[in-house]
Formats: structure tokens, C-alpha cells, sequence
């Protein structure tokens, strides 16, 4: 991956700051760009292949959502979950809320997931994108720089294909999505969002516990690399900011009864997207993350076949690791003797015993591969490769 240096950021950053000073952008331009640039973003979204599109999933959010709801709120939002190997959640000023399959598969309950819901949507009510923008940056400004500042933090949402089609919208997106998506807001902005989301939570009932929860979670998933540009729910000053933020505001909130969590209600909503955000992570080239996200899944759902199967993918990707083999050999076998077993555990069982010269086991593996999905696209070769297992050694 390729490094960015600190001196070379902040030579952008000095010609961002030049060239906010030379050129103030008035209110009306302001609110007008904010308007375009949400909707682009939002038509950039859904034809980029980077939604989750999962009905029922949106559905739930958005009632997490509803329920955050003031009276006083004048926009309502619409949430909708991105494809994403880094944890992320942001608001557009049009109410469009996104949040990353990462960051749901992080989060432990619904108490935590209204906390970053509300605080996106005091942003919003806040129009703290208008106020951000008007007050240091002009397009013209971000048009001097952008091709540096979010094509560092682009390359920070791994390899793979989602990284690629991330790297693509952030490169394409514009000032607003690397306010929202990528730099976050100013710290007062950030400390009234949490404030006000604080009151959201409080008011809708959850435990004000799991607030600062949220970030000691975030904190421990995302490792420290505070010399790279990273997604603003990955930057580890940002979130030591918002974990002691979330701290001062428990500690002096008047509230002593225990709201609720909803721990199960989260965690069924979720589905499989754990599985889902390992395989990605395994395509991104980050299979100890998603080694900890078939885990937590696993510890729910012992008896998951497609969870055993993920974990075998993981433990296929972690060649550093010196019994790599062998773990991958025990859950793609154990994902074999479950119910709904995907035929490719076996596939891939087999390839490993015959790549270990295991012929007996990799012909009992292919064997029972073909048998389940006969029609498999590879299936010619897996009979190749048993007629070939089948031949006598000279």
C-alpha cells in the first residue's frame, strides 16, 4: 500500500488554507453546492454497486432512526447501509445516512447503533455541513487539493474490489463527501453532535452507557496508525476524542435508570452481514479482521455452516501464519457436516489435501463436492483432478 508523508499532507493542507483565505464562498453558493453534491453522491452510491441492499436491514435502521426523531427535526433521514471494510457512518445534507457494514459489524446492540444514528442526525439539524463549508473551504479551494487529501484517505479502504469501487466514489465525490465520509467535522461540531445525540438516546430510551461503549469498541477494532490518513471512524485521535467526549457526558448526565439495549433484536437484524463483511475483508487482504468478525459471529451462531466456511477462507488467507492448513482443514470440514454445508467448503477441502499430497482425503472431498453440486462451473476440472488422484504412482 502506498504511503503518503506527513510533509506532503501538510503542503496540501497549506494550499487548501492559501486558498480558503483567498477566496470566500458566500452562503447562497454554499447551500446550492451542498444540495447538488448530495444528490450526486447519492446517484453515485446506488450506481456504484457499494449499497448492501438488504430490505429488511434498511428497514430496521431506519425505525432505530424514527425513534431518535425530535419534534424540533426539520429533515428526516433515510438510512441505508454501505459496503466497507473500514467502520464509517456519515450524513449528507439531504438526510441521506450511511453507515458501513464495518461498523455494524462491530457494534454489539442497538443502544450503540442509536448513538451513532443520532449522532449523524445532529448534524444534520445542525446543518453543520453548511457551517463547516462556509466558514473555511470553498470548491475552488477544494479543487486545488482534493486529488491529494482523498486519494490518501481513499487508499486506506483496503484492495480488493469494495476498496476499489470506495477508492473510485472518493476520488470522484467531491468536497462533501470528504467532509462527511472522510476528514469528519471540527471538534465543537463534533462535540455538539455527540451532545445532542447523547440527549437523542437518552430521550428514546437506550442505555446512555453503551455510548462511550461505542468507541472503546471502535478503538480496539481499528489499530492505531496515526501516521496515515484514515476514514474519520478510523482514526484513532478522533476516536480517543469521542470516547472521552461520550465519557464527560455520561458522568454528568442526570439520568439514573437503565434504558435498554436490544442486544438480540441488533443482532438479528444483522442476518449474516458478518459473514458477508469477512468475505470482503478477505478480498480487501485484511484476514485477521476478518478472522475477529467470523468469530463474534461464530460465538452467536456455533452451528453456522456458512460461518465455519468463512472461518476456513480466513484461516486460507492467513499463509503467514504457521498451521494455517490445519485450521482452515478443520472448519471447512466442520462446515461440511452441518446443515446448509456450501459444497465449496468440500471443494476446497480437497484442494488442500491434494496440494499436501493427502490424495485419499482430497478424492473423498471431491467426491463429495460432485455429489452435492454436480453442475459445480468447475466440476470438470474436480474430475480431472480425481481421475487423476485415481492413477497409480510410479
Amino acid at each position: 500500500m502506498r504511503r503518503i508523508s506527513r510533509p506532503f499532507l501538510a503542503v496540501a493542507w497549506s494550499a487548501l488554507c492559501a486558498t480558503v483565505l483567498a477566496c470566500p464562498c458566500m452562503a447562497s453558493d454554499v447551500e446550492r453546492d451542498l444540495t447538488r453534491d448530495a444528490v450526486d453522491i447519492d446517484k453515485r452510491i446506488a450506481a456504484s454497486g457499494l449499497l448492501y441492499g438488504d430490505a429488511r436491514l434498511d428497514s430496521y435502521l431506519q425505525g432505530v432512526a424514527d425513534r431518535l426523531r425530535r419534534p424540533d427535526d426539520a429533515e428526516s433521514v433515510r438510512v441505508r447501509v454501505l459496503k466497507g471494510p473500514w467502520p464509517n457512518a456519515f450524513v449528507l445534507p439531504n438526510g441521506s445516512t450511511y453507515v458501513t457494514t464495518a461498523l455494524l459489524d462491530v457494534l454489539g446492540n442497538e443502544a450503540q447503533l442509536a448513538c451513532v444514528i443520532g449522532h449523524e442526525m445532529t448534524h444534520l439539524s445542525g446543518h453543520h455541513a453548511a457551517e463547516e463549508l462556509r466558514a473555511q473551504r470553498t470548491r475552488l479551494a477544494w479543487t486545488t487539493v482534493l486529488a491529494v487529501i482523498v486519494g490518501a484517505a481513499g487508499a486506506y479502504y483496503g484492495g480488493g474490489q469494495v476498496g476499489s469501487l470506495l477508492a473510485d466514489l472518493t476520488a470522484d465525490a467531491g468536497e462533501l463527501w470528504t467532509l462527511s465520509a472522510v476528514s469528519g467535522y471540527s471538534r465543537d461540531h463534533e462535540r455538539e453532535a455527540d451532545r445532542r445525540g447523547f440527549e437523542r438516546i437518552v430521550a428514546a430510551g437506550y442505555d446512555s452507557a453503551q455510548a462511550p461503549a461505542v468507541f472503546e469498541l471502535l478503538l480496539a477494532e481499528t489499530p492505531d496508525a496515526s501516521s496515515e490518513p484514515r476514514p474519520y471512524f478510523a482514526s484513532h485521535p478522533k476516536l480517543e476524542e469521542r470516547a472521552a467526549s461520550m465519557g464527560e457526558l455520561l458522568a454528568s448526565s442526570p439520568s439514573t435508570q437503565q434504558g435498554r439495549s436490544d442486544t438480540e433484536i441488533f443482532q438479528s437484524a444483522l442476518g449474516e452481514l458478518p459473514l458477508d463483511q469477512a468475505m470482503m475483508l478477505i478480498d480487501a487482504g485484511q484476514a485477521t479482521a476478518a478472522q475477529r468478525s467470523v468469530e463474534r459471529y461464530l460465538a452467536r451462531n456455533p452451528h453456522s455452516a456458512r460461518g465455519h466456511y468463512a472461518a476456513g477462507e480466513a484461516w486460507r488467507a492467513s499463509s503467514a501464519v504457521p498451521d494455517w492448513q490445519e485450521r482452515a482443514l478443520a472448519e471447512y470440514g466442520l462446515a461440511a457436516t452441518l446443515e446448509g454445508a456450501p459444497p465449496d467448503a468440500l471443494r476446497k477441502k480437497g484442494l488442500l489435501h491434494r496440494e499436501r499430497g493427502e490424495t485419499a482425503a482430497a478424492r473423498d472431498s471431491f467426491e463429495k463436492f460432485l455429489a452435492l453440486d454436480p453442475g459445480a462451473v468447475d466440476a470438470g476440472l474436480i474430475r480431472l483432478y480425481l481421475q487423476e488422484l485415481s492413477e497409480p504412482r510410479n
